[in-house]
């Protein structure tokens, strides 16, 4: 019963160190990268069982797609009045957007998109209501919340620019 017990304990401490931490306003001002972290060699394992045409048109799907993604560049500059600039530069095209990013209670960040009298140019979207984003390892990773509050990790993260 007393290794029972302990291995009980020891299983709940390492979980919990794995687990992400509260996202601290002091640890978020500045500027983050955004990275879209989508693992295509999975994708095309997934389909390896399929017939060769879906596999031939998800090869080039994935194909596309990693090309995509190399010519985007995200960056936020979270600022401490609770203002966040996104800067997209894509395909020699660049844009600015303005959103508003709070932190929880519960240490979540959340960056809302919702029209504002502040800003009258707004086409930036972050996902349904159920996204937060967590620190993780230095980064803050997006992740949503599903059935019965389980937190779901994406495939974005923001990783710090510079202090």
């Amino acid at each position: 019963m007393k290794k029972l017990s302990l291995l009980l304990c020891l299983l709940a401490i390492s979980t919990l160190s794995l687990a992400q931490s509260k996202v601290k306003e002091k640890d978020l001002i500045g500027q983050w990268q955004m990275v879209i972290d989508i693992d295509l060699d999975e994708v095309e394992e997934e389909l390896e069982d399929e017939n060769w045409l879906a596999r031939k048109i998800a090869g080039s799907v994935t194909g596309l797609v990693s090309d995509i993604l190399e010519e985007i560049d995200i960056r936020m500059d979270f600022r401490s009045n609770g203002e966040v600039k996104i800067m997209v530069e894509a395909f020699g095209e660049r844009e600015t957007e303005y959103a508003e990013w709070a932190i929880s209670r519960d240490g979540e960040l959340r960056i809302f998109d919702e029209d504002n009298h502040r800003w009258s140019n707004r086409h930036v979207s972050f996902g349904n209501d159920d996204d937060v984003w967590l620190m993780d390892d230095g980064h803050i990773v997006q992740f949503e919340r599903g059935s019965r509050g389980r937190m779901e990790r994406k495939e974005v993260y923001l990783k710090r620019i510079n202090r």
